[in-house]
Order: structure tokens, then C-alpha cells, then sequence
């Protein structure tokens, strides 16, 4: 049943995406596994090695049902006291033995469980700059990176299925094949036991793991539209701002309750099947076991061994059924951290660019490119930026300007003609050596470091003496050395202790430390006020000698200053102005 708020109608420009993954998990729901063993697969020997020592641990956990067996027969038949302590000192050995190995398979899964979290975090930090820009045109990163959380699932049910799972698999198996032994009907009895335990496990498990990826998908959209009321507290606290937030959470806890629900039924169905299957399985080893015992077939310490034995089989299966919800949620999250490995990356390869001295040269030759929606926001563009010049490409809010900052850091192709960089394609280029070239100013992007990390980015070219010089460059140095840690001083993620317009400033403070070739400043400055503004643009002209200049803006102040301007409107009326 939906839920819902009076006086609010059902939000239907989300529910598309939401159908289209949740079509995408059913075609991709059997393929889980792939994904489950890509991540295990680095430590598949350590991974042999605890499923061994599973093996042998639960296999010597059956000297309790044995030993009791014994003690039975030693009872029925007169004790003596030297066997009962050659049996419990037998019985302690063995159960230490078993202890140990425990103990060992707990520190290697921890130490898998540990690998799993640095392999995965490694492998995105190298990722997710190299994925391809236009994905962003379709999801949120920050939000899709959400699903790195999903590791901690598989390290923990991978722990646990390690560490008790295969044991007591094995354990209820071997169990039983010791128990049919005993007689021909409880051979019979086993061979029915295991195989109702297979379709309880596999049977009843039909659609599990797609119910699963839908729950956790539909999941992530709650937390997508919890973190987008939180990203955006002004817009929903403006008239009845504070009801339509609830309803957008209303509509995806309904929907998610509607994915639960459907996931849970199978697991709940697996879960009664297993309580059934202990009761009867229970039940009927008794009658038959007695009436065995009657007919002096089976004597008194094989039954209860057989007792011990098939309750502790069953109370293992019963275990492992119930554990069966976080089987699929391992699945499910194995599928979510799939998500951001497979994540299309950027080209790779390409020759080095090395370039002269001075600034570099940009050419653009009759560049159309569209995107998947089959807009067409620049079509046969052409212009060209002399070394050491200065152009501007003006335009209003969706002509193509960002589009062109794009192609010329080639974190998009052209769908025809060519960008040159000192007269090379910048397709034949390494993207590595082609933005040691190009550097981009466009919006304010503050990672949580200290100035001089936020200025050298890594980069081992960038000396703390270029950080000094490019910060007094901006204006920053002296606000920086007035801080009470410096250079050294910590920055948050916005930017603080430094205000909005330094925090500007710092950007500009790391691209010109790496000393490019070709500069591209995006509506920054038109975010200054004229002071500031002018400031920066005296910096920047000053180095025309060391670095050629494109400023992108949609204020007409860009074409006071530049050489060469292009007017973008739409796509067949770009013209080149020379003024």
C-alpha cells in the first residue's frame, strides 16, 4: 500500500531511472557471482586455506556425538575408569585442536577482510579520476560513490561464511554420511534429509538475489533523495518546502518497503521451510532410531549419536538459513561495489606531448559535437589561439561554452573536426602529458589538506618555493602566512578558515604553479566583483609570455581584454570576431 501525503501528487520525473535499474538488476541478477568472486579472487589461497581448516574443524567438532557414543557403550557394558580418561583427554585434545584452528581462521579472514577494503579503495582512488566526463551527464558522482560502503557487507558475510558456513556445511554432511552408516533406513533418512535441506537452500532461493539488488537499489534512492534535501536546505524551506521534502522521503520508504517485502517473502519462506524440516527431521530420527533400538538393530549410544549428530545438522542448516538474507545482501552489494569498478574510464595511451618553450598553441577546426541526447551545442566551430595570445569565448548559459573547456582538456571527443595543441590532435596525445599543458580554472574545488596541498595536488614537479610564488602571484601568500599555521594551515571542504573569493583566488593559485602552457579560466571571474576581477586579469595577461590564455564567460567584460573572441549562440551561428 502506498503511502502518501494529502495534497501532494506521485513524483513521476524520478521513476523512470528507477524502473531502468531496476531492469538492469534482473538481466544481471544471475551474473552476481562474478562479481562476488572478482572481488575474493586476489585471495583465493588464502581463502583454500581457511576453507581447509573449516573442513578439518568441523570434522573433529563430531568427537562430542562420537565421544558421547562411546561413553554410552562404556556405561551399558560396565566403566571402567582408565578408558574414561584416555576418552576425555582424547576428547580435550581434539576439541583444542579444532579451537586452534578457529582461532587461525579468524586472524586470515580478518586479514582478508582488511585487503578486501584497501584493494577496493586503491583501486578507486586511481579510478574515479580517470572516469569518463560524460557519465556525469546521467548520475551523481558523489552519490554514486555511496556504494563503496557496500565492501563492508561483503567483509563481513565473507568472514562469516568462511568461518562457520563451510564448516558447518561440512559438518552437517559429514555427520549425516556417518549417521547412515548405522543402519540402511537411516541411510535412507540422511539421503532425504540433504536432499529437502537442497531445496529449501536452492529451490526456495528463486529470485533471491534480484529481489536483493532491488531492495538495495531502491535503498540508494532513498539515501540519494535524503542527501539531495540535505545538499539543498533552502529550496525546501520555502513555503510548504518542509511537506514536499517529506513527501519525496515518504514516496521512496514507501517504494523501498514495497522492494523489502517482496525480498523478505522469499527469505521468510526459506526460513519456515528450515524450522519444519528440524521439527519433522527430529521427530521421525527418534521414532525410527526407537523402534531400531526395539529390534536391537541400533544399539542405545549409536541413537543418541545420531540424536547429537542430526540436531546438530539441523540446527547448523537452520543457522545457515537464517544467515541466508545476508548471503544475498553480499550478493547485492558485490553488484553495487561492481557499479563504480566498472565505471567506463578515459583513454589511455597516446604519445607525449613535449612542446616549446613559451605559450601553446590551440586550434579548433570545424568542431561539431553532440551529446547522447542528441543535443547539438557546437556545430563546425573554428577558431585559433596564437602562442602567447589571449581569446575569449563568450556565450550564454547552455551554448557550448563548458562543452568547448571540455574538448580542449579532451575530457570529451568531437563528433567531427579536431582540436590541435600546438598543432597535434589532443586525440593523439597521452591525457597525462597533455594536461602537464592545459590547466583549468572553473569551479572552486577544495580537497581537506593544507594550502600547500591544496596548491601542489600532488604533483612533484610544484616545489614549495612555486607554491610561495603562485599564491603571491593571486594575493594569497601574506593571508596565508597570517594564518596560525601558514602554508600548513588545514582546510575544510569549503574552503574555511579562507573566504569564498581566497578560496577563488587559491584556484588560480594551483593551476599556474604547475607552470602550463595553456590557461582556461571559466566563469570564475565572472563570480568576482571588478576589483578582484581586475586583479587576476593583470596576473594573468603578465604571464602571456609563459602561458597563452583562454577566458570563457558569459559577461561581454572577456572580450575587452582578448585578442580573438568567439561569440557562441547556437550551434550554426558561432562566429569568430577579430577585433
Amino acid at each position: 500500500m502506498m503511502v502518501t501525503l494529502a495534497g501532494f501528487a506521485p513524483v513521476d520525473h524520478v521513476a523512470p531511472r528507477r524502473r531502468r535499474i531496476h531492469r538492469m538488476s534482473e538481466a544481471d541478477a544471475r551474473g552476481t557471482f562474478r562479481y562476488v568472486w572478482r572481488l575474493i579472487r586476489p585471495d583465493r589461497k588464502d581463502i583454500g586455506l581457511v576453507v581447509l581448516f573449516s573442513i578439518a574443524a568441523g570434522v573433529l567438532a563430531l568427537a562430542v556425538p562420537i565421544g558421547a557414543q562411546m561413553l554410552f557403550n562404556y556405561v551399558a557394558f560396565g566403566a571402567l575408569m582408565q578408558p574414561l580418561v584416555v576418552l576425555g583427554v582424547t576428547l580435550f585434545i581434539v576439541l583444542a585442536f579444532a579451537a586452534t584452528m578457529r582461532a587461525i581462521n579468524s586472524y586470515v579472514i580478518e586479514l582478508i577482510q582488511r585487503r578486501l577494503f584497501i584493494r577496493l579503495t586503491r583501486d578507486l582512488g586511481e579510478r574515479l579520476p580517470r572516469v569518463r566526463a560524460d557519465l556525469f551527464n546521467r548520475s551523481d558522482g558523489p552519490e554514486l560513490v555511496n556504494r563503496f560502503f557496500d565492501i563492508l557487507t561483503v567483509q563481513k558475510v565473507t568472514g562469516t561464511l568462511l568461518l562457520d558456513g563451510v564448516g558447518a556445511l561440512l559438518q552437517a554432511v559429514i555427520g549425516l554420511t556417518i549417521v547412515a552408516f548405522y543402519h540402511p533406513f537411516l541411510l535412507v533418512f540422511s539421503a532425504v534429509l540433504l536432499f529437502l535441506a537442497f531445496v529449501i537452500v536452492f529451490g526456495l532461493a528463486r529470485s533471491a538475489i534480484r529481489t536483493a539488488i532491488a531492495e538495495s537499489t531502491s535503498k540508494y534512492a532513498t539515501e540519494a533523495t535524503l542527501e539531495l534535501i540535505a545538499a539543498r536546505p533552502h529550496a525546501f524551506k520555502q513555503a510548504d518546502g518542509y511537506g514536499f521534502a517529506a513527501h519525496l522521503a515518504d514516496q521512496r520508504a514507501s517504494d523501498y518497503l514495497t522492494k523489502r517485502r517482496a525480498h523478505f517473502r522469499i527469505a521468510f519462506r526459506q526460513i519456515v521451510g528450515a524450522l519444519a524440516l528440524q521439527a519433522v527431521a527430529a521427530t521421525a530420527l527418534i521414532s525410527i532410531g526407537g523402534f531400531l533400538v526395539i529390534r536391537e538393530r541400533l544399539t542405545l549410544g549409536q541413537l543418541v549419536a545420531a540424536e547429537l549428530i542430526v540436531a546438530l545438522a539441523l540446527a547448523s542448516l537452520t543457522k545457515l538459513v537464517i544467515k541466508l538474507t545476508d548471503v544475498y545482501d553480499m550478493f547485492a552489494a558485490a553488484y553495487k561495489v561492481s557499479t563504480l569498478t566498472d565505471l567506463p574510464l578515459e583513454r589511455e595511451g597516446g604519445e607525449e606531448h613535449v612542446g616549446g618553450p613559451g605559450g601553446a598553441t590551440l586550434s579548433f577546426r570545424a568542431v561539431t559535437y553532440a551529446y547522447e541526447s542528441g543535443h547539438v551545442p557546437l556545430r563546425g566551430l573554428s577558431f585559433d589561439i596564437e602562442a602567447g595570445g589571449c581569446a575569449a569565448v563568450v556565450g550564454d548559459l547552455g551554448s557550448g561554452k563548458s562543452t568547448v573547456v571540455d574538448l580542449v582538456f579532451a575530457s570529451r571527443s568531437p563528433a567531427e573536426g579536431r582540436v590541435e595543441l600546438d598543432g597535434v590532435d589532443v586525440r593523439e596525445l597521452s591525457l597525462r602529458s597533455l594536461r602537464r599543458h592545459v590547466a583549468i580554472v572553473r569551479d572552486v574545488e577544495i580537497i581537506e589538506g593544507s594550502i600547500e596541498d591544496n596548491v601542489r595536488m600532488g604533483r612533484d614537479g610544484v616545489t614549495l618555493a612555486d607554491c610561495r610564488e603562485a599564491l603571491a602571484d593571486v594575493g594569497l601568500l601574506d593571508i596565508a602566512r597570517s594564518l596560525p599555521d601558514g602554508l600548513a594551515t588545514h582546510l575544510g571542504p569549503g574552503g574555511a578558515p579562507l573566504s569564498g573569493g581566497q578560496a577563488e583566488r587559491l584556484m588560480f593559485a594551483r593551476a599556474i604553479a604547475g607552470r602550463p602552457r595553456l590557461l582556461v579560466v571559466e566563469d570564475v571571474l565572472d563570480r568576482m566583483d571588478e576589483r578582484s576581477r581586475r586583479e587576476l586579469i593583470d596576473v594573468l595577461v603578465g604571464r602571456l609570455e609563459q602561458c597563452s590564455l583562454l577566458i570563457v564567460s558569459r559577461q561581454q567584460w572577456a572580450s575587452t581584454i582578448a585578442s580573438r573572441v568567439v561569440r557562441l549562440g547556437h550551434a550554426d551561428d558561432a562566429t569568430e570576431v577579430r577585433p
